[in-house]
């Protein structure tokens, strides 16, 4: 089976030759590794010219990842493929172990990525932190519109699922969230098989990630806040367009990386809501009933995602700010919040 890593970068020449060089390390040997240049203003086309006898290079005009992943696809010929970020990178072993546990059938296969940060040293923790879905992908999208899944660099597609729904919806409004729209489609288009192992690498720093700050300002914290819920909001459009599924999810339940967002930003704000009806009580309430519900979790997050809801939902805002402050990645985790990584 041949294998297709497209890589997506823009502007992180800092990080695309360990991205390129991961890639073209891979022990499965059928696989082909393309860069897509999305008109970077850095030395990123430089560096891949390093390369150009090995890879295929697509230097384009900026236009997003919606964009950048089209014009990458229309290049590849695999079976499979993989969007690799160019911030992040690969286990040697990632597409020889994917392929061990693809069958007919399946639409997408996902596993853990370890966190590392700019200098790509590990820093503890992976992506997801509960348990990656597996056959229940599709219930989960049916209750939550989502499910436990890794970030773009942890997922291998079918490359005929990816036919399917390609082109994605406007490129400008999935600038930042293609990904997001190809993740959870895939229930719908065939399989999910969850691999539990850590194939990959996953670089927080500021640049890419919009939660990882050094100091917690309130007034940042907010904007954060209300940023990522619109884009929670153009993910559940992008996904239902793509997969031309638009039922609403019965139960209307919160995934818990949503419930813990609006918590937040009702109490940050002042009692500001980012949805009609947000209470303490009833954010409180909803939240652990989801959560409860989240097969991601093991017994132990549960209990411990349970206790945070309720104290950061009763303390005066005051007392619950150095909850929140490691919610959000503004603080270094305590022992127990560590646990809910694992």
């Amino acid at each position: 089976m041949r294998a297709s890593i497209i890589i997506d970068n823009f502007n992180y020449g800092r990080f695309l030759g360990q991205a390129v060089e991961s890639a073209l390390s891979q022990t499965h040997a059928d696989t082909e590794v393309i860069a897509v240049d999305d008109g970077s203003e850095d030395d990123s086309l430089k560096i891949l010219e390093n390369y150009a006898q090995r890879i295929k290079i697509v230097a384009k005009k900026n236009g997003g990842q919606a964009s950048s992943y089209r014009a990458g696809f229309a290049e590849c010929s695999g079976d499979v493929v993989l969007f690799l970020d160019a911030d992040d990178c690969l286990r040697p072993d990632c597409i020889k172990q994917v392929l061990q546990h693809w069958t007919n059938g399946v639409s997408k296969a996902h596993y853990y990525l370890s966190l590392i940060d700019t200098e790509g040293t590990l820093i503890g923790g992976r992506v997801p932190s509960g348990k990656l879905a597996d056959f229940e992908a599709r219930a989960m999208m049916h209750l939550f519109g989502s499910y436990c899944a890794p970030p773009a660099s942890g997922n291998v597609f079918n490359a005929s699922f990816v036919r399917q729904i390609f082109p994605l919806i406007d490129d400008n409004a999935l600038q930042h969230s293609a990904d997001a729209s190809m993740i959870f489609a895939a229930p719908f288009f065939g399989r999910v098989v969850a691999i539990p192992e850590t194939l990959g690498y996953y670089r927080r720093h500021a640049k890419a990630n919009t939660s990882s700050r050094l100091q917690f300002d309130l007034s940042s914290a907010v904007e954060l806040l209300r940023s990522e819920h619109a884009r929670d909001l153009l993910r559940d459009s992008s996904w239902r367009m793509t997969s031309r599924h638009f039922v609403p999810a019965p139960y209307h339940l919160l995934d818990p990386s949503r419930a813990k967002r609006r918590l937040c930003y009702l109490r940050l704000s002042g009692g500001d809501k980012l949805m009609k009806g947000d209470t303490r009580s009833t954010l409180f309430l909803n939240s652990v009933r989801a959560l409860w519900r989240w097969r991601g979790y093991s017994l132990v997050q549960k209990i411990l995602a349970t206790l945070w809801f309720l104290i950061v939902s009763v303390l005066p805002v005051r007392m619950a700010i150095p909850l929140i402050k490691p919610a959000l990645i503004f603080a270094s985790r305590s022992r127990w919040q560590i646990q809910l990584l694992r």
